[in-house]
């Protein structure tokens, strides 16, 4: 992958970013650094961990593994 560069941020969808928080893809799409991070968080909300909880990862994997067999 690599940095984000200015010239990547002029497409609409991502005017006012920060291009430090982007990096673009092999296949030339620009994403997020932090959506791994940020998929995580979507996933311990699903499953009902709160974010004031102290949480790990296996955490949210064992919830979803616990809603998975039922």
């Amino acid at each position: 992958m690599r940095q984000a560069l200015e010239e990547d941020f002029r497409r609409p969808e991502f005017r006012g970013e920060n291009p430090d928080d982007y990096e673009i893809r092999s296949d030339g799409k620009c994403v997020r650094k932090d959506r791994w991070e940020m998929g995580i968080q979507r996933v311990r909300e699903l499953v009902g961990i709160e974010p004031t909880q102290e949480w790990e990862i296996s955490d949210v994997v064992n919830a979803v593994e616990r809603i998975i067999k039922h």
